[in-house]
């Protein structure tokens, strides 16, 4: 494959100051260091983000806080002392993106609000991944990734699994908000201006069920009645003889009219899609085979034929032997050693630092000096 010519990362010499908690605003910082952005992180002094103590920890840093932030240089600042409300006015003045998560107003009310900092930055992009978005009848709400997520429609989805131990919401308002970033980004390079991005984490789920609210506006199935969604013998999981589980997706009929033939069931060729009766007796049919032999079997099998089956990896068996083991990266930890974590996020175009997230406040004297800030 023709390699592009060596050119420098898309956001080099681009400072991105942070003052986000928690999840969010970590997966938007990640993939904008990712692509070469300096990352400089507000932290509250002493406590830093509530992620540093979330276990397991590595060298005294919650494990996810040390994989998802290293190479941010952290500064501990009060944003509710007017001194260092006024140390980070200095800190966005130089700033290219701004990001936060703290409810409507809260900014607004410690001197930090856009008016305040735009007017001394106009090129600013600006980034609030609050919960429910700055106007509106659910602004003043507070909410989290399981909020989100059920308010939706995603969770009902999901019913099978219970409460998802996925952040599904916060993550994917994540990426659409860096999505947001980057066009920012691009505007303003034509036209010289920043701008403020509303961008409510409970707007995460909803690429998830886009196709759902169309169908049930259009009066058809809606939701869980979807094709795509296990009642079909073609698109579902199969548990194996071993106990193993393997997830077949053999959506198009030619791959649906291969499985079949290969197990030796030709005349279920018509049955791939039917979520009826007769369906469901294809799906019975396919269990008794799949439950016959071991894992291993069908994956070979599947090998073989060129057939979209694969396994249903537990994160322990993924890391050790997934398709994405090649996307993960040595990490290196506080206080020394390494773990291995995924990275870069974009590695078409990025990549990932390799010095390990710092203490609270470990870099405050040296950015405050190099800002001017007195």
């Amino acid at each position: 494959m023709p390699q592009p010519p060596e050119r420098g990362l898309p956001l080099a010499g681009m400072v991105v100051l942070d003052l986000s908690r928690m999840l969010p605003g970590a997966v938007l910082a990640r993939q904008l260091v990712d692509l070469g952005a300096r990352l400089i992180k507000v932290e509250e002094p002493g406590i830093g983000d509530p992620m540093r103590l979330v276990p397991p920890l590595v060298g005294g840093v919650g494990v996810g806080y040390a994989a998802l932030l290293r190479g941010a240089e952290s500064v501990a600042l009060d944003l509710r002392s007017e001194r260092d409300a006024a140390r980070v006015r200095t800190l966005a003045s130089r700033a290219d993106v701004l990001i936060e998560s703290f409810r409507p107003g809260a900014m607004e009310r410690w001197g930090l609000g856009w008016d305040a900092l735009s007017g001394a930055n106009p090129r600013l992009v600006w980034c609030s991944l609050s919960s429910y978005g700055q106007s509106g009848a659910a602004a003043a709400r507070v909410g989290h990734d399981l909020n989100f997520i059920a308010e939706s429609g995603a969770l009902r989805e999901l019913r099978d699994a219970g409460v998802p131990s996925l952040q599904l919401a916060d993550v994917a308002g994540a990426l659409l908000a860096a999505s947001a970033v980057l066009a920012a980004l691009l505007d303003r390079e034509r036209h010289g201006r920043g701008r403020f991005l509303d961008q409510p984490l409970a707007a995460g789920p909803l690429p998830f069920v886009a196709w759902a609210w169309a169908e049930a506006a259009a009066g058809g199935a809606a939701g869980s009645e979807q094709l795509l969604s296990g009642r079909c013998p073609c698109y579902r999981t199969y548990a194996c003889g071993d106990g193993a589980e393997i997830a077949v997706a053999a959506v198009e009929p030619k791959f649906w009219a291969a499985l079949v033939e290969a197990l030796g069931v030709s005349e279920l060729a018509a049955s791939g899609w039917d979520a009826g009766e007769d369906g469901a007796a294809a799906a019975a049919r396919l269990s008794s085979i799949f439950g016959e032999r071991p894992r291993g079997h069908w994956l070979a099998l599947a090998g073989e034929r060129g057939l979209p089956i694969s396994p249903v990896h537990t994160v322990a068996e993924a890391r050790a032997c997934g398709a994405v083991t090649g996307l993960l990266e040595a990490t290196p930890a506080p206080g020394g050693g390494s773990f291995a974590a995924p990275g870069p996020f974009l590695p078409a175009l990025g990549r990932t630092p390799a010095t390990p997230v710092g203490r609270v406040g470990e870099h405050t004297e040296r950015i405050l000096e190099e800002f001017g800030v007195d």
